[in-house]
């Protein structure tokens, strides 16, 4: 058990460092294992042996028009959110979440990470798995998801 813990302390200080050097570099999600929901694929394990819930966007669109009080959390900059961002998504910097959780609902609430290229998403995501919030989706790229971005 401890050495899962150390693994993903591991694997988050990675990408939360990858994240900072590079910011949210575009890359492929190599998303290959069966899903486990119809609305989530399975990509990896977490420290509760629960799974890294990686949605396309059309999915997250499903999953946030059909669960009242979803969040949509844009783990970006403050720059990179006034450029353009989801229709009513909260901001919360990935390198602020930590010290912000209470700003989210509760830890059943469905909350939808995304930010430019998948990396800080994915660090959202263990923040927010390893704190104890169930129902997490990693919909990675902003530019997955199908409907026009607003600039408010």
């Amino acid at each position: 058990m401890l050495a899962v813990s150390v693994k993903n302390v591991i694997i988050f200080l990675i990408l939360f460092t990858s994240s900072v050097m590079s910011g949210c570099g575009d890359q492929d999600a190599a998303v290959t294992a069966a899903a486990d929901t119809p609305q989530a694929s399975q990509a990896e394990s977490t420290q509760d042996n629960s799974v890294h819930k990686i949605v396309s966007g059309e999915q997250a669109w499903d999953i946030y028009e059909t669960n009242s009080g979803a969040i949509l959390l844009d783990v970006r900059t403050q720059e990179e959110y006034e450029e353009g961002h989801i229709d009513g998504s909260v901001l919360i910097p990935v390198s602020e979440l930590e010290h912000r959780l209470s700003e989210l609902p509760d830890k059943d609430a469905v909350i939808i990470v995304y930010c430019r290229g998948g990396v800080r998403s994915a660090a959202a995501y263990e923040i927010l798995d390893i704190n104890g919030y169930k129902q997490v989706f990693d919909m990675q790229q902003i530019t997955n998801w199908p409907e026009p971005l607003v600039t408010d």
